[in-house]
C-alpha cells in the first residue's frame, strides 16, 4: 500500500520540499471531493512563480475524476455546442469531478468583463446548480464539483472585488525553499517535468485508492471526530479568516474607506475547513491503519494556516508587526518595520479594512494624531504561532511627520 511517506520520498528525489505539509492538502483536495458526502472543497495553493505549485499538483493527472484545465471562456462551463449527440460542455465532460488549474493566474488576469462572468459562474457551480440559456434552449447541470487551483499572490488582488460577493476558495500559502537550495537541487535530476511526473503519477493515484478501498472495508465513512478544544481552534480561524479577508470599498481619490465593510458570513469557510479536516482525519485513519482515529492537532495547524493564507501578503505583514510592536506605531513606521518597504498611505490602504472590522485600533494622540495597535490577545498568539513570527521586528530608525498625523477617518 502507498504512503503519505512512500510519496514525500519519491517527490524528495526531484524536488525540495521545504513544506510537506502541501502533499497531503492536495491529496485531501481529492479525497475530500472524491470521498466524503460534504459541500465541496476548493483549494488555491498560493506561492509565487516556480514555486512548485504545479510540479506537485501534476502527478494527480493520474486520478480520473481529476480534470485539468489549461484555458477556459464565458462559454466553456456550458455552451449548449453539441458535436453529434454528444454535448460538449465542460461540466457536462467532468460530471461530478475536480477541476484542476495548475495556473489559475491566466484566468483571472482576463479583462475585467471576462473575468467577472466567469467567476460567477464559479459560484454558481460551487453551488451545484448552473443553468444557462442558448440559442437552441436551456442547458442545465447540477452536481458536486471539486477544485483544485495554484495561483501566484496576485490571485489576492484580483479577487478583490469578487469576495465582496462571496468567493469559495479555500487557499493555502506554500512555503518555499530558498533559490541556492533550488538551484543545488536541479543539478543533481537530469530527469524533464514530464518524465518525474510520469514517475510520480501511480504513487498518487494508488493512495487515492488505497484510501478509497480502506474506508470501504472498514464499514464507511466515520464521523468527523474532534474535541470541543479543536473545535474552538477552527471557530476562531473561521472567524479571523472572515475579518481578515473584509472587502471595504476607499474612495478613489483620497484612498479613504467610503462606506461600511463587507464582512462575509462564516459558514462557507467553517464547512470547507471542516471538509478538509475530514478528509485529513480519514487519511490518517488509513496511515495508521485504524478507522477510530479522531482529528490531530497537526491537521487543525492545517487549517489555521489555511485560515491565514486567505488574507492578502501586506495585510499579513501588517498584522505580524503589530501583533509583535511592543508599543503603537504609526503608518511610517510599519512600514519600516522588518524590510517591509511601504510608503505610510500604501501602508494604511491595508489596514483601513482591518480597522473597520476591529481587527486592528487607533491609539489617538489628539485630534488628528493617532497610531496603530492590536489588543486582543487571542488574535495577536493566533498571528504569531500560525506565521511562525514571533518577537520584536527591527524597526529603522526615521522620524515621525505631520503626515504620520494626517487626518484618516
Amino acid at each position: 500500500m502507498t504512503k503519505l511517506s512512500d510519496i514525500l520520498t519519491a517527490l524528495g528525489e526531484y524536488y525540495i520540499i521545504k513544506d510537506k505539509n502541501v502533499i497531503e492538502v492536495i491529496l485531501a483536495t481529492v479525497v475530500g471531493n472524491n470521498i466524503i458526502q460534504r459541500d465541496p472543497l476548493w483549494t488555491m495553493l498560493v506561492a509565487a512563480s516556480s514555486g512548485g505549485k504545479s510540479s506537485f499538483m501534476a502527478p494527480c493527472v493520474s486520478i480520473p475524476t481529476v480534470h485539468f484545465i489549461d484555458d477556459l471562456t464565458e462559454k466553456t462551463f456550458l455552451s449548449g455546442y453539441r458535436v453529434g449527440k454528444t454535448e460538449v460542455s465542460l461540466l457536462k465532460i467532468i460530471g461530478n469531478g475536480i477541476m484542476c488549474f495548475s495556473d489559475f493566474t491566466s484566468i483571472i488576469s482576463k479583462n475585467p468583463i471576462s473575468k467577472s462572468e466567469i467567476l460567477a459562474q464559479f459560484r454558481l457551480i460551487y453551488d451545484g446548480n448552473f443553468s444557462k440559456r442558448t440559442g437552441t434552449g436551456e442547458v442545465k447541470w447540477s452536481g458536486k464539483m471539486g477544485f483544485l487551483g495554484a495561483s501566484t499572490p496576485d490571485i489576492y488582488f484580483q479577487l478583490e472585488q469578487a469576495r465582496a460577493m462571496g468567493e469559495r476558495f479555500l487557499f493555502y500559502h506554500i512555503v518555499q525553499p530558498t533559490d541556492q537550495d533550488i538551484v543545488e537541487k536541479q543539478e543533481t535530476v537530469h530527469l524533464s517535468a514530464r518524465e518525474i511526473v510520469d514517475n510520480i503519477k501511480p504513487l498518487y493515484k494508488e493512495y487515492v485508492e488505497n484510501v478509497r478501498d480502506f474506508v470501504f472495508e472498514n464499514d464507511g465513512i466515520p464521523d468527523l471526530n474532534m474535541t470541543p478544544e479543536q473545535q474552538q481552534r477552527v471557530h476562531r480561524a473561521a472567524m479571523f479568516c472572515v475579518l481578515g479577508k473584509t472587502s471595504v470599498h476607499l474612495d478613489f481619490k483620497s484612498g479613504r474607506p467610503d462606506a461600511m465593510p463587507n464582512t462575509p458570513g462564516v459558514g462557507r469557510d467553517r464547512k470547507m475547513f471542516n471538509t478538509m479536516l475530514h478528509a485529513l482525519q480519514i487519511m490518517n485513519c488509513y496511515e495508521k491503519g485504524d478507522i477510530t482515529l479522531p482529528v490531530q492537532d497537526d491537521h487543525i495547524a492545517i487549517v489555521e494556516k489555511s485560515a491565514y493564507s486567505s488574507i492578502n501578503r501586506e495585510r499579513r505583514k501588517i498584522l505580524e508587526i503589530l501583533a509583535n510592536a511592543h508599543e503603537p506605531l504609526t503608518g511610517s513606521q510599519i512600514g519600516n518595520t522588518a524590510n517591509f518597504g511601504l510608503q505610510k498611505e500604501a501602508v494604511e490602504k491595508y489596514l483601513a479594512p482591518l480597522f473597520s472590522v476591529g481587527v486592528v485600533k487607533k491609539d489617538i494622540k489628539g485630534t488628528n494624531a493617532f497610531k496603530w495597535y492590536m489588543d486582543d490577545v487571542e488574535t495577536k498568539d493566533f498571528i504569531k504561532r500560525v506565521s511562525g513570527v514571533e518577537g520584536y521586528l527591527p524597526l529603522e530608525e526615521i522620524e515621525e511627520t505631520d503626515d504620520d498625523f494626517a487626518d484618516w477617518r
